[in-house]
């Protein structure tokens, strides 16, 4: 399919957006205020649960890559990333902060 690989890292970016703002829908907006990291890690190794019951089993990986190869290293490459995604949130937070006493 022409442009798939921009489509689909533009959904990817607009699905991290999404998880971001349901930081903020949950934990409000005076997170910005004081970020801490546990909300935000919670939120990005939370995320985990769209690649593991929906993208790999929709591209035949199974459910939390349980038909590949190596399923426990995609596993645990799937938490690591998904947990820097959390780190993101978290200084993303930190810096909405300081850029408001800017």
């Amino acid at each position: 399919m022409p442009g798939e690989r921009i489509i689909g890292w533009t959904l990817h970016y607009l699905t991290g957006i999404a998880f971001a703002a349901l930081l903020i829908g949950i934990w409000g907006g005076s997170w910005t205020q004081t970020p801490t990291l546990g909300p935000a890690l919670i939120i990005g190794i939370g995320t985990v649960v769209a690649p593991f019951l929906l993208m790999q089993p929709g591209m035949g990986a199974g459910i939390a890559a349980s038909r590949t190869t190596h399923p426990t290293s995609a596993r645990i490459q799937s938490l690591i990333t998904h947990g820097v995604f959390g780190l993101g949130l978290y200084a993303s937070g930190w810096a909405i902060k300081l850029l408001q006493w800017a």
